[in-house]
């Protein structure tokens, strides 16, 4: 019971931050105005329709039906769920307080939430029950019927992870030499594929497929988004820790190698134990096509995205972080719990544990576990922009902040796409001609915006803040002479075109 209190403190101070007023706007994680939310349809819309009924339609009903801020229902719904979610499915799991804290809290799962990607996060949280059922199918009609219903679930938040956790399940029945029930898990999955034909059939009638909605899928963009190394895998540290800024991969902390020397322990502890062998095969795997196209043996994933159906949805590799979790969540407490009734290992884990994961216990994480509240002036934009009767498009340079407005009335353009330039200085220098003029006008641009960068994401210079550069935005764009400054947004730079 101590261990069990002191799990759920360290799960609470780390994600402390998310209790508090300010909207965890962040990364994938957007800022819904309500003008925004009575836009929502009551169908599933094009763009990821899976997610529509949980995130479109019951966003719709709580908010503008039930009068519920935007900042409250993203906490009720999305992140207290994730931590709870998390949590109990993976103590359900493992039986273990470790266990679940190893899950909840490794650098993998702080990294997808404090980046904002909530569907994926909210797939991951629900894992380790959806595995559980599938290894201890049974043929019982009302278990079938709960099995289907929670994978549906999944398979609602992220069919990508729910494929990854039908395929470790498959492979629990490999290892443990016993024969796949195939028509329970069979009826499993076809009660998630009936439930998600909401989303299945317009797809099929569509010509977008899945892997287009997520992204290019190329194999440059695998040889692109491997960032991680085996070493970091295989000890379940993300490559963008702590920071988690895109693209940004930070070198090996030596402290996360205690991970899975703990974890391959347990192959020593119970050395005739199937289970063991499994969870360790599973870790091994994962930390394998985790690292994507990265060495030792670069060509495999890449082999198997051009040659293996359906492998084209994991473009980014690191959704295979979920097999080591899975694994050492499994594999640690068999290590440190070996003495039963003893607590001085599962107190040394804890600390441990602790250390490496300091700068989470400091408030040193950023995206969504660094709220901030929304600036008075996009309020204020958004008052001014959204009563306007007629059709327009806003320019944002170099592109709409997360708390900018914009809607299907006016919708936005981001500049950097538009003008297919990384550099600010390069859009600059594109809108001061004639020609751009005409195109803007053409385009029925009214106005072009400079945002204020709250955040710190969009003015950089080497990857830091650069408030220069912003100044340098609103001064370049001053002295066009067809762009008339509206001075009554502050630190907004809103310019008419005349």
């Amino acid at each position: 019971m101590i261990i069990l209190l002191l799990v759920i403190s360290v799960i609470g101070f780390i994600y402390r931050s998310w209790f508090t007023a300010f909207p965890l706007s962040s990364g994938d994680w957007p800022y819904l105005f309500i003008e925004n939310i009575k836009e929502f349809s009551w169908l599933p819309e094009i763009r990821f329709l899976w997610l529509s009924p949980y995130y479109q339609i019951l966003t719709k009903i709580v908010v503008q039906y039930v009068g519920v801020s935007w900042a409250t229902t993203e906490k009720i719904f999305w992140f207290f769920p994730f931590i709870i979610l998390s949590f109990f499915s993976s103590y359900r799991l493992t039986k273990s307080a470790l266990g679940a804290l190893i899950y909840t809290t490794n650098t993998y799962a702080l990294m997808i939430v404090g980046g904002g990607q909530m569907g994926v996060a909210m797939a991951y949280a629900v894992a380790p029950l959806v595995l559980k059922r599938f290894i201890f199918q049974s043929s019982i009609f009302k278990s079938v019927l709960i099995t289907g219903a929670i994978l549906a679930i999944q398979v609602m938040l992220d069919p990508r992870i729910a494929i990854l956790t039908l395929v470790a399940s498959i492979l629990y029945y490999v290892f443990k030499l016993r024969e796949i029930p195939l028509l329970p898990i069979g009826t499993s999955i076809g009660i998630a594929a009936f439930l998600n034909l909401y989303w299945i059939v317009p797809l099929l009638r569509s010509q977008t497929s899945i892997a287009q909605q997520l992204g290019e899928a190329t194999v440059g963009s695998v040889n692109f988004l491997s960032f991680a190394t085996f070493e970091q895998t295989i000890s379940l540290l993300h490559p963008n820790w702590p920071e988690n800024i895109f693209g940004k991969v930070h070198f090996m902390q030596p402290e996360f190698l205690f991970i899975p020397i703990i974890a391959f322990l347990s192959l020593l502890i119970a050395k005739k134990s199937r289970t063991v062998l499994y969870f360790s095969f599973l870790a091994l795997l994962g930390a394998f096509l985790a690292k994507g196209a990265n060495p030792p043996f670069s060509e495999v994933y890449v082999w198997l995205f051009d040659h293996v159906p359906g492998f084209i949805l994991f473009r980014d590799p690191s959704k295979f972080y979920l097999y080591p979790a899975l694994a050492f969540s499994i594999l640690i407490p068999i290590t440190i719990q070996r003495r039963r009734g003893s607590k001085i290992f599962p107190l040394f884990f804890l600390l441990l544990w602790s250390f490496i994961l300091r700068e989470a216990l400091l408030g040193k994480l950023t995206g969504t576990f660094r709220p901030m509240p929304m600036p008075a002036e996009y309020v204020k934009l958004k008052d001014f922009l959204n009563p306007q009767p007629q059709v327009f498009q806003t320019l944002w340079i170099p592109q709409r902040q997360r708390f900018g407005f914009s809607s299907k009335l006016h919708p936005s353009i981001d500049a950097q796409l538009l003008f297919k330039q990384s550099s600010i200085s390069g859009m600059i220098q594109l809108v001061t001609t004639e020609k751009t003029q005409k195109e803007l006008t053409a385009m029925q641009v009214k106005y072009v915006i400079v945002p204020y960068d709250s955040r710190g994401e969009l003015f950089l210079t080497d990857r830091k803040y650069d408030e220069t550069l912003y100044f340098d935005t609103i001064h370049n764009l001053s002295v066009i002479p067809w762009l008339h400054k509206i001075d009554s947004f502050s630190h907004i730079g809103v310019f008419e075109i005349q």
